[in-house]
């Protein structure tokens, strides 16, 4: 869906900004990995899980 700004710029939201389940892929995979093996009580995730939220965040998603 495409809308117009009052200064009449086109604007098309999904253009601008990628699906979360798109991006940081990389990232994803191993923060699940690590999670999987690890489990999320232990502590040892928190750089992978720092790593996607940075990531995320370079792409407008706050997690």
């Amino acid at each position: 869906m495409v809308e117009t700004t009052v200064s009449g710029q086109s604007q098309n939201n999904s253009e601008e900004k990628p699906k979360p389940c798109c991006v940081c892929l990389t990232e994803k995979e191993a923060r699940d990995q690590c999670l999987l093996f690890k489990g999320a009580d232990d502590g040892k995730c928190k750089e992978y899980i720092e790593k996607y939220r940075m990531c995320m965040k370079s792409f407008g998603f706050e997690i």
